[in-house]
């Protein structure tokens, strides 16, 4: 039984990588039909805000709903800038908007993979989600669909911006939160967003698995966070040598050159689940990961809102 459930998977994934790249080509070409509508704009307290921040989740994300790490940091960020409006239901690995659970052939299959995921029960099983979102990341890195992806993500981190009351080229700065794979689809969409937003783009890699774009040039600054004890950056920057630090004229040397790309180790953590930076339950020196982890990137955030003057006496941070 053990050994056909996982030859299933196997094959199960095995398609996947196959037709990965089809829901970024289908979007592109109108396979799918009309995309979503655009978001209506809904009034708030975010309108008119100092910094606009969008965070694209890592690989484990199954759809707009955040998990409840996730939701924590993002809350926690919201108070430590509260001149800034932080968006966090963008999904980053669906050209198309959707849900993994929602208006697909294999929903029913997503659903149930989700479920188990979120009772914690079947770990093998609901990896599947890490690995379907894993291909998408590669779709992204992969020159002949990048652009693509790019510009459906833009579009879709664009769509989140203006409906919390974001104005195109009203000069607010706009940074990315990439977490893991999310890195990635930031980077990709980097060139659309600058196009179509006309204002300062800022990327805060945490943990991020990244290719060596041109996106990267798109960049004001770049803070990278990575612990120590974290070996999936690392791992992925083999597979791409722009990143290796030995060619002087790929975008990332030139972007570290630039001295516009700073990394901070955080302290030890693991990429993901228990003692990873998001978690709330493990500790270093009395402050839990995600107080840790926040603070960073809260600091690197208000001095971006600085560089441009568009921060408020309010807008600081609490370590």
């Amino acid at each position: 039984m053990i050994v056909a459930a996982l030859a299933l998977v196997a094959l199960g994934l095995t398609v996947s990588l196959l037709l990965a790249p089809i829901e970024a080509l289908g979007w592109w070409a109108g396979w799918f039909g009309e995309e979503d509508a655009p978001r209506q704009h809904v009034p708030s307290a975010a309108e008119g805000a100092d910094l606009y921040v969008v965070y694209l989740d890592g690989i484990a994300k199954a759809g707009h709903v955040n998990y409840r790490d996730v939701q924590g940091f993002l809350d926690r960020l919201a108070r430590a800038l509260p001149g800034a409006a932080v968006l966090g239901d963008v999904m980053p690995y669906s050209p198309t908007r959707r849900d993994l659970t929602e208006g697909r052939p294999l929903a029913r299959f997503w659903r149930r993979m989700l479920d188990l995921k979120l009772r914690g029960r079947q770990p093998v099983l609901t990896f599947t989600i890490n690995v379907r979102n894993l291909l998408q990341v590669l779709v992204a890195s992969d020159r002949r669909y990048a652009a693509l992806y790019g510009k459906a993500a833009a579009d879709a981190i664009v769509d989140a911006l203006v409906a919390r009351g974001y104005e195109p080229r009203g000069g607010a700065p706009v940074a990315l939160v990439g977490y893991s794979g999310g890195a990635q689809v930031a980077l990709v969409a980097a060139p659309y967003l600058r196009r179509q937003l006309g204002a300062p783009l800022y990327l805060v890699s945490l943990a991020g698995v990244m290719a060596d774009e041109p996106g990267m040039l798109e960049l004001e600054r770049v803070l990278h966070i990575e612990s120590r004890r974290d070996r999936i950056p690392r791992v992925g920057r083999l597979a791409f040598p722009g990143l290796w630090g030995i060619w002087p004229r790929s975008r990332f040397g030139r972007l570290r050159r630039s001295g516009r790309f700073e990394t901070v180790d955080p302290g030890p953590m693991r990429h993901n689940g228990p003692e990873s930076y998001l978690d709330d339950e493990a500790f270093i020196g009395g402050r839990s990961h995600q107080e840790v982890t926040t603070a960073i990137v809260a600091r690197f955030l208000e001095a971006c809102a600085r560089e441009h003057g568009s921060a408020r006496p309010g807008l600081t941070v609490t370590d």
